[in-house]
This record gives C-alpha cells, structure tokens and sequence, in this order.
C-alpha cells in the first residue's frame, strides 16, 4: 500500500533536515511520496528543502507563508495522494523498515485510526536519553490519553479518510495539536503504538518538559475530554484501601482493567490519578536512590578538590531537593544563583545573579532537566574563572571543575 509521508519544517538545520529526509528516501516501504511542508520557513530552509526534492523524484515540496503546524499538517492531508499518511519531524530520525511495518499493522487491524511506535530520546549529541513505549491498545490508550500524550507525533501514520472525517488538526492550537487529534480520534477508533522501537526523537534540553504553552493547551484538551464523560461510581472500599496506603497497586490495577474493559468514567479516572499520588512509588524511589548517590559521589570529589563551600546554581525544585539532602553533599551551600530569579526569595534564601560569584568560587549546577543548558549558560561565569561542576553529565566527576 502507497504512503504519504508529511514532513512539515519551520527553520530546521540543513544537515538534519538531510538526515531526516534521507531516513524517508532509505526506507524499505519504497512507494512513497514525501511532501515536505515549509511552514512559514527562512529562504535557507527553503534552499535547503528545494534542493533535497530535486535530486529525490517522490519528492515534493509545499509551502505555507504563516507558520502554523495544525494548518501546514492540514494542508499536507489535502495535497496528499494516499490514504496512509506517515509523520516524520525535520530533527528526528526514524529505521528503515519503519513504514513497512506501520503499513502491515495498519492493513490488519482496519479498527485503528492511527499508529506510533516505541521510540527512543536523544539530546542534541545524539545521546540516548530513554525509551517510551506507548500502548499498543487502542481501548487502553483511550484512558490514558485523558491524563497524558505518551505518544511521538513524528512517530505516527494516520488513515487520512478518518483525520479529515474528523475536523482535521485543530490550527487554534498552537502546541499540543496532535494531542487534541489523538483523543478526538480514540473517540471514534483506536489510537495505539507498535511495541518495536521505530522512531528517534531529539529534544533540546528547552523541550525537555512542558512548556507553560504546552501546559496550557494540553489542559484545554483534557477539559475537554474530561467534560464530555460520564460521572460513574465511587467505589468507596477500593478508594479507602488508597486513602490507608493500603494495596494501592492493586486497586490501581483493577481501574486501568475496568476502564480499558468498559471504558472510562470521571470517577475513574480521578481515583486513578489519586492512587497514583498516594502510590509508595518504587520506580521513584529507585531515582531518589540514585540521584542521592550521585551527589554523595560528587560530594567526595568536591571535598577531594579541598572545596570548603559551593554555590547551586538554579532555584527550582531540584534545589529545594538539595537542599533537603545537603548533608549527602557534606560541602557547606553559599547561596544560590538564578539568572531569572535574581532578588526573589525561595527557600528561605535571597537568589543572587550568578555575577556574584567570583573568580576561584564553585557552583553546582542544579537541575535534573536542563543541565546542559545551564552548562552552556555558565560560559562567562567559567570564563572569569568560577569552577562549574556538574551532576549528570558522563564525564567523570573529577574532570567537571575544569574552566572552559
């Protein structure tokens, strides 16, 4: 069966946009066409997207002068000849025989309306970050997806009779469009995922977590999908075993096979987000496990350095985890730096702008998200001479004071 592929791409780098388009040409699935969308895109995009359908006959190239991603998606589902259509994202990369096996999952089960995979997170270096496996149910995903989008967008092939049946992608979301589709799409068919790795998607360390715009449009989702289930009933005995702490998981258990049997309720739903916060949380555990045995590790290397007192770098909660376990660290914290925060108070403390560190003074940065960013946002710090560790990064921990 042929297969549109829809590469939408607002300003992207020319080496990955090669790369991603190349995984599309090198596929074994070879009864293609490749729409590459320019959605409001700069002319060296534009050159660099032109030259790639030139040398590439199933190639073609579309182009939006506003940059809307619901809209060029839209555009790209009327433009195309086929009635599988498979996403793929200018900065991801995806295997080769990716499609062939969406398109045979897709023959087979008539019933589901569009497919991921499992795919793996890479930052920017190309080191993996982790793996997600979506639900490979469709009746399960139909819950799921009232408390959270686990699928990649780029990852999916959709049938396009059922996507335009069903309004299309929504272009007043300006984040979270495939989000809104998924659900309005669950309501109708299945959404799911192939179990197989398939997919790469790359993050930034800015993409890592939601934005307040992401937060804010996928709460508009979920209202909505919220709003139009019924109330169902309270199972009183099963909620008062989660309130005493008591067989938590196993009444978890029996919500997720209920409303994967018979669909979900509001009632429901809201038991199992209450059993997840009242769950004991190994997996979490293990974690805080971990990250303490990190910074007792990086203690001793701080106290090897003859470190006699460090500054954090970063006010969020990842400090305020710190500081509740500084006594694993074993050096004396001297304050905390933020660039934003500068003047405002958190943790009984005054942030400070990290100029007030001076040349010879160590800081750690703190954050579990974004220490790469806040590595390179120390640049000037570690040029004047302030000795910059880190938590997570794979080098040795001995090597992280070196000034840049």
């Amino acid at each position: 069966m042929a297969v549109t592929v829809l590469l939408p791409v607002y300003r992207a780098k020319r080496d990955e946009l090669e790369r991603s388009f190349d995984d599309i040409c090198c596929q074994t699935c070879e009864d293609l066409e490749i729409l590459v969308i320019l959605n409001g895109s700069d002319a060296s995009t534009h050159e660099a997207a032109t030259a790639l359908c030139a040398r590439e006959p199933r190639g073609r190239v579309i182009e939006l002068n506003q940059a809307n991603l619901a809209a060029a998606l839209n555009a790209g589902m009327q433009e195309a000849r086929f009635e599988l259509i498979a996403r793929m994202d200018a900065d991801d990369r995806c295997e080769p025989h990716r499609i062939a096996q969406q398109v045979a999952a897709m023959e087979s089960r008539p019933e589901v309306l569009a497919l991921g995979s499992a795919y793996e997170i890479a930052d920017r270096q190309g080191r993996r970050v982790g793996v997600v496996t979506p639900p490979s149910d469709g009746a399960e995903s139909r819950w799921k997806l009232l408390v959270s989008n686990p699928f990649a967008h780029g990852s999916m092939m959709l049938r396009r009779s059922a996507v335009l049946a069903a309004g299309g992608y929504d272009a007043s979301f300006v984040r979270s469009q495939d989000y809104d589709l998924w659900v309005r799409l669950s309501e109708i068919g299945e959404v799911c995922a192939l179990p197989q790795v398939l997919y790469t998607l790359t993050r930034s360390d800015r993409a890592f977590g939601a934005t307040p715009e992401q937060g804010e449009h996928a709460a508009r989702v979920m209202a909505r999908a919220w709003a139009g289930l019924a109330r169902g009933d309270l199972d009183e005995a099963a909620a008062g075993r989660m309130i005493e702490r008591q067989s938590v998981a196993g009444v978890i258990a029996t919500l997720e096979d209920r409303m994967s049997e018979r669909g979900p309720t509001l009632t429901d739903v809201a038991a199992w987000l209450f059993g997840q916060w009242a769950s004991p949380g190994s997996h979490v555990k293990a974690f805080d496990v971990a990250r303490g045995a990190r910074l007792r590790e990086v203690g001793r290397a701080m106290q090897d350095a003859g470190v006699t007192r460090v500054w954090l770098w970063g006010a969020g909660r990842h400090t305020g985890w710190l500081l509740d376990h500084v006594d694993d660290l074993g050096v004396p914290v001297a304050g905390i730096v933020d660039d934003a925060l500068a003047g405002q108070e958190r943790f009984g403390r005054v942030i400070e702008s990290p100029q007030a560190m001076r040349g010879g003074e160590h800081v750690l940065l703190s954050s579990d998200w974004h220490e790469d960013a806040m590595w390179a946002s120390s640049a000037e710090a570690r040029g004047r001479g302030v000795r910059v560790w880190r938590m997570y990064a794979d080098e040795p921990v001995q090597q992280r004071t070196q000034v840049a």
